[in-house]
């Protein structure tokens, strides 16, 4: 499953590479998902709009694929290969994985879902977004959320984002070393809260 992700995820980088040679501007090319979402991940509850369904569906469909630092930040919305982050030592090899880190996933998987690049930037960047139409504090958990709605971590500096898929559930790229995978949702520890975009 995992090479063949990367087969695929190649295959899609390649025709993204091919858009942007022949002139593609303004909308972001929207190349096939490279893998049906797995059990477990997807669309858990109701009442998500269906911009946000599409996002959390293009991330599922990521399930496998390489945490690589820096991943997701080329040109256009997609894996790339990362680097190391200086501090790691699991992400020495981050620039042989070709992947996503935590805000490349969630750029990718709105880039799907809009044909546009809204979210490009890092978790922090993502976080303090002008097209959040909602905000939830770390204090009201996650009983308000709906599927597609962005989570963060960090105190004073945003450090890490997930896609919230419904009942208590969450897609990451989580750390060097690990692949992208559908888990319980952490509220505790430097859980900062939640944005809702458009």
């Amino acid at each position: 499953m995992r090479k063949f992700a990367s087969f695929v995820g190649i295959f899609g980088l390649a025709g993204w590479v091919l858009a942007a040679a022949s002139g593609a501007s303004a909308a972001v090319p929207v190349p096939a998902d490279p893998a049906p979402a797995v059990p477990g991940c997807g669309v858990l509850q109701p009442g998500a709009s269906p911009v946000a369904q599409q996002a959390v569906r293009a991330a599922c469909s990521q399930i496998g694929v390489w945490y690589s630092w820096g991943g997701g930040h080329g040109p256009l919305p997609g894996p790339t290969y990362g680097h190391y982050d200086g501090h790691d030592p699991a992400s020495k090899n981050d620039g042989q994985r070709l992947g996503f880190d935590c805000s490349g996933l969630v750029r990718y998987a709105y880039s799907r879902a809009t044909s546009r690049d809204i979210l490009n930037g890092t978790s922090d960047n993502q976080f303090h977004t002008r097209i959040a139409v909602a905000r939830f504090s770390p204090g009201q958990g996650a009983g308000p959320l709906l599927p597609g709605d962005l989570l963060f971590w960090g105190r004073g500096h945003i450090h890490h984002v997930a896609i919230y898929l419904g009942t208590g559930q969450m897609v990451e790229a989580f750390q060097s070393g690990t692949h992208i995978r559908a888990v319980p949702v952490r509220l505790g520890g430097d859980y900062a809260g939640a944005v809702r975009v458009t």
